[in-house]
């Protein structure tokens, strides 16, 4: 009995993974944001912290590979630039301080990213700034996403928050993030790879999980028109609360 409770339970755990995932990819290619938001938190649980950011990350740039082409029209280049250069210098910090940290405190800290995320979409709104003060929100805030991406693989809310800040139209903003997307979580990977080395349990998660990606965003593809986006998108905010209640909790040791 015990045997086969144990071996049920490895189960559960080798295929929680590959659904948050596939979750993450449909909700990213219906909503536009999702799998950056949950890939790398949900990891957490259950791998160690550096492998976890490290598989996010790839997930994450194979995902924004994928669907780069599809948007790259409308990108802004200005924006695009002057966000990349600040998270240049913000990646290598934010790497730097995830092989630092301890478990219980990155829990802490990614848990709280994704609650603000999940609030940031509920409530707050860009705000409205004069036309001079475009540029250095956007720097700002690609300096602030940098250090996200490289300690959580998170780049998403605090770079969507500057472009829209920034007057960008809703389209060209999704756009111009995607293609931030790809440099971002390319140069953090090359960044963890400089300071860590290989990691041969990410590469071999990110294996398992790739499919998972692939799997999300066909299925997103089929439903985007047949599910109201404002019940995926409720079902996004629902999922970051529970996740992010969840890591800041293990993060604070309540749960051990």
């Amino acid at each position: 009995m015990i045997t086969l409770l144990s071996s049920y339970a490895v189960t559960i755990a080798d295929v929680l993974p590959i659904v948050m995932v596939a979750v993450g990819a449909l909700l990213q290619m219906t909503t536009g944001v999702g799998l950056g938001l949950i890939a790398g938190p949900f990891l957490l649980f259950v791998m160690a912290p550096a492998s976890a950011i490290q598989t996010a990350i790839i997930l994450n740039l194979l995902l924004s590979i994928i669907l780069l082409p599809w948007e790259w029209r409308n990108v802004e280049i200005a924006p695009l630039m002057r966000l990349a250069a600040w998270a240049a210098i913000g990646i290598p910090l934010g790497s730097v301080f995830l092989i630092s940290v301890d478990s219980a405190s990155l829990k802490l800290v990614s848990g709280v990213a994704v609650v603000a995320a999940a609030v940031q979409l509920v409530l707050v709104k860009a705000p409205a700034l004069s036309p001079g003060k475009h540029q250095s929100v956007v720097g700002i805030g690609g300096f602030v996403s940098g250090l996200m991406t490289g300690a959580l693989a998170i780049p998403g809310p605090v770079a969507l928050w500057a472009l829209l800040a920034s007057g960008l139209e809703p389209r060209s903003t999704r756009a111009t993030l995607r293609a931030f997307f790809v440099a971002a979580y390319a140069f953090a990977y090359l960044m963890h790879l400089l300071l860590t080395g290989p990691n041969i349990e990410a590469l071999s998660k990110s294996l398992a999980l790739a499919p998972a990606v692939l799997g999300g965003v066909v299925i997103g593809f089929f439903i985007r028109r047949r599910i109201s986006p404002v019940l995926l998108r409720r079902l996004l905010e629902l999922l970051l609360f529970l996740m992010g209640a969840s890591l800041v909790i293990k993060g604070v040791g309540i749960l051990g």
